[in-house]
C-alpha cells in the first residue's frame, strides 16, 4: 500500500519539499499583500491621504515578483513606506524606531525583511513610547543583519512560532539554504528576532 501511495503522491521527502516550497511562496504573497494592514487602512484611515498612499504602495508591491531581485535600498524604501502606512492607519499610537544602514549595493529577493517586521506589527505590543518596535538593518558586502524587537504581547503564546514565522523559515530555507541564520529569544518584556544572511 505504501508503494502505491508513493507512486501517486511521491515520497514523504518529496511531499515535504513541495509543501515547504508552497509555504515559501505563501510567505512572499502574504508579505506582498498584508491583509492586516489593508484592514487597518480601510477601517481606520480617517484621512483620504492614507488611502492615496496605500494605493500607490499597493501598486509597487503588486509589481514585485518573487523570482526576481531588487536592490537592498529599494527593499528598505518599501519597508519605510510600509511602516509609515501602519503608523498612519492606527487609531492609537504606534511607536517605531527604524534604523537602516546600508554600505553596499547588493540585490535581494523582494520583501525578504518584511515577514519579521509584519510579525512584530501583528503580534507585538507597540503602543508604548517607552517600548517601541525597533528595527535595525545593517547591510554590508558580505552580510545582511536584521534585528526586530518589540514589547511582548502576553496574549500571544509564542511570537517566534507564529504562522508568519513558520512560512518565513521555509522561504529563507529555499532562498539561502546554508547561508542564513534566524533565531529569536524573549524574556518577560521583550521579544527579539535576528536574521543574518551571508551573501
Amino acid at each position: 500500500m505504501t508503494a502505491f501511495l508513493d507512486k501517486i503522491f511521491g515520497s514523504k521527502i518529496e511531499v515535504d519539499m513541495a509543501k515547504a516550497g508552497l509555504e515559501a511562496e505563501l510567505s512572499f504573497l502574504e508579505a506582498r499583500m498584508d491583509t492586516h494592514l489593508a484592514k487597518r487602512v480601510l477601517e481606520g484611515g480617517d484621512s483620504p491621504d492614507i488611502l492615496t498612499k496605500y494605493t500607490a504602495f499597493l501598486k509597487e508591491m503588486l509589481a514585485l515578483d518573487m523570482h526576481t531581485v531588487i536592490s537592498i535600498g529599494k527593499e528598505l524604501d518599501l519597508l519605510a513606506a510600509y511602516l509609515d502606512l501602519y503608523q498612519g492607519s492606527e487609531k492609537q499610537d504606534l511607536f517605531i524606531r527604524f534604523d537602516p544602514a546600508v554600505d553596499c549595493t547588493k540585490m535581494v529577493p523582494p520583501l525578504v525583511i518584511f515577514p519579521l517586521v509584519g510579525n512584530a506589527l501583528q503580534y507585538g505590543y507597540n503602543s508604548m513610547e517607552r517600548y517601541p518596535l525597533k528595527i535595525k538593518v545593517r547591510a554590508f558586502e558580505k552580510m545582511l543583519t536584521v534585528e526586530v524587537s518589540n514589547r511582548i504581547n502576553h496574549y500571544v503564546a509564542s511570537q517566534g512560532e507564529t504562522l508568519i514565522i513558520h512560512r518565513y523559515r521555509n522561504r529563507l530555507l529555499s532562498l539561502f539554504p546554508d547561508r542564513h541564520t534566524l533565531f529569536s529569544n524573549s524574556n518577560s518584556n521583550t521579544f527579539k528576532a535576528t536574521l543574518q544572511i551571508r551573501w
